[in-house]
Formats: structure tokens, sequence, C-alpha cells
């Protein structure tokens, strides 16, 4: 139908043609193009992407149309509700804890657990390093679970590929 909302997104995009939007951002032509055919490979089966944003694209009079135009284009590219993809606030919003809680810091795991450091080359060791000691005995901790929660995490990551046997696929950390 000529008013359904895909024809009317494409007529209202095709006014922005790359000479335009160097023109308005001042992004040079052929890096724009660049970047749309870097967002636009994740469109396929075997590709997703995610984009990851803070306050920069928030804090703006315009910040809630950016965040529906990155849906708009993840939604075109199949990418909503497919491992990997999606839009993903990680501060300046309602969940200003995201960054910690899916490991998007380069020192960390998902669920505010750390990257093994180059003195811990072992499951044991790294374990023992995270795992907090209960200051009275039979006092109970949350992070006393470390280890329950690194295996789980492991087994999420790897499935049956990650076994006691091989320290829950812990080698294949960076």
């Amino acid at each position: 139908h000529a008013r359904c909302v895909w024809n009317l997104l494409k007529q209202h995009d095709s006014r922005y043609a790359p000479d335009v939007v160097e023109n308005i951002c001042a992004t040079p032509k052929d890096a724009f193009l660049r970047v749309c055919e870097y967002i636009a490979e994740t469109s396929a089966h075997d590709k997703t992407a995610s984009f990851l944003y803070a306050l920069g694209w928030t804090q703006h009079s315009v910040g809630a149309q950016n965040i529906r135009t990155m849906a708009m284009i993840q939604l075109l590219l199949g990418n909503m509700g497919m491992a990997g993809g999606g839009v993903n606030a990680l501060r300046g919003h309602s969940n200003i804890q995201g960054l910690t809680d899916l490991g998007l810091l380069s020192q960390s795991l998902p669920g505010y657990m750390t990257l093994p450091s180059e003195k811990q080359t072992d499951l044991q060791t790294y374990l023992t390093a995270n795992t907090p000691k209960p200051l009275l005995e039979g006092q109970v901790n949350y992070w006393g679970n470390y280890p329950k929660f690194f295996v789980s995490m492991m087994k999420a990551f790897f499935g049956d590929k990650a076994t006691a046997e091989n320290s829950w696929g812990f080698d294949w950390l960076p």
C-alpha cells in the first residue's frame, strides 16, 4: 500500500542522498557510504549488530529521535530480537547499569565478573582470587557464589562444550 510505513519511510529517506548527508553533517561521502555498507552487512542470517548508546545520543533535543532511528534501522536489517542484535542503553537512561550488567567494559564479563588477569592462568587461581572468604564462620555473602556464577556464564557462552574436564572453557577467554 502506498501509505504503509515502509513506503512512507522510503519516501522520507529518499531526500537524503549521500551528497546531502555530506552537506548536512560534514561527513565525507565515502566515509558515510563505508559506514552504510558496514551496517548493511549485518542484515544476514549469520550476522547481527547491536547499537550501544550513552549520553551522547540521548542528551539532545532530538535524543528520542536518535534512538527511534537506530531502532528503525535495526528493524529494517532484521536485527531486533536476534542474538547479539538490538539497541542497548549504557548510561544516562533507565538502565544505568547496562555497561557492567552486559560485561561491556574491556576488563569485565557479564554479571560484574572480571576477566582473568595475566597472573590468573588457571581456573582455580582465578576463582580463588575473585571469591571472597567469609569474615565469620558460617557467614554467607553474595560473591561467595562467584564460582557458580562463572560456571553458569561459561555454559551460557559455550553450551555443552564447557565441561569440568576443560575447566568450563576457562582457557578460551581472552
